[in-house]
């Protein structure tokens, strides 16, 4: 049974139908979202999804358009039933992950997204991870392709405690390589190493985007570029970050070649907002 077969009969039809539908389970927490009207029917929603997974040890709230803390990306997360301990073990894509997530940022939504850029990872490549969490993407690649080699890097320490964990859990020592430190001046250290570089932080990744070129290769390479587009989903939320990378490339650059391989919307983030990803391939001379 769903959660809103669960809640009729102990709540009114008009409050069901406010009722955000989907929530993420990672490991044995779960994360909802709750609108402010139905906050005084928290305990409610909590014990009826308790009935549908009785298994799990804590439900949690975020706001309901939760922004990630700038610097450590981690969200605003209050228990309202179970164990206030938030870290849990979540299993994905055959890899392992111990995550706090008071600490760490973690979204089960983007395991579509992990999975999708790991495939793209040829044999040999060499691969930067700008803003890797807990290791995530890092690890799933190395486990998709055994021959790659990942520079994982992060500002959190806590992230970073758990990535080494992470990389010891799935057995990829010495494929992934965890680095604590700040992306921009991490990637200045990697100049004209990295095949791929990964820059999952949608609200900044722009801002980094030279020192992405700068740490590709002779010959160039991709650059998955994540970004948070208005629009309608179908229109055209692609334009307008888009725009902003060529802008941002040919000012730094002048004439460097570049093309987009792929895009795609990831999640809705607030109303008529979207995470986007754009796949470039660029040509460095």
């Amino acid at each position: 049974m769903n959660l809103k077969g669960v809640l009729k009969g102990v709540s009114g039809g008009n409050e069901i139908n406010k009722l955000i539908k989907s929530y993420d389970i990672i490991g044995d927490i779960i994360i909802i979202r709750i609108r402010p009207e139905l906050e005084s029917k928290k305990d409610i929603i909590a014990e009826a999804l308790h009935k549908i997974y009785p298994r799990v040890k804590t439900i949690a709230t975020v706001p309901l358009y939760a922004h990630t803390h700038e610097l450590y990306r981690t969200r605003e997360v209050h228990v309202i039933w179970g164990d206030e301990n938030l870290e849990t073990m979540h299993r994905e894509s055959g890899c392992i992950f111990k995550v706090d997530l008071r600490h760490v940022f973690f979204s089960p939504r983007l395991a579509y997204e992990r999975v999708r850029i790991a495939r793209k990872v040829a044999p040999g490549e060499t691969i930067i991870n700008t803003f890797s969490g807990a290791g995530c993407f890092s690890i799933i690649i190395a486990k998709f392709q055994p021959q790659s080699r990942i520079y994982s890097i992060d500002v959190n320490p806590y992230a970073y405690e758990y990535m080494k964990e992470n990389v010891a859990l799935n057995r990829v020592e010495g494929q992934v390589i965890p680095i604590l430190g700040d992306a921009s001046e991490e990637l200045r250290k990697l100049e004209g190493v990295a095949d791929r570089v990964l820059m999952p932080l949608p609200e900044h990744a722009y801002s980094f985007l030279p020192l992405a070129v700068r740490a590709l290769k002779r010959g160039g390479g991709v650059i998955h570029y994540y970004d948070v587009s208005a629009g309608k989903r179908g229109g055209d939320l692609f334009k307008v970050p888009l725009e902003r990378v060529r802008a941002i490339i040919s000012s730094t650059f002048g004439s460097l070649r570049m093309e987009v391989e792929d895009s795609r919307i990831l999640r809705s983030v607030a109303p008529r907002k979207y995470h986007v990803v754009l796949d470039l391939r660029v040509a460095k001379r």
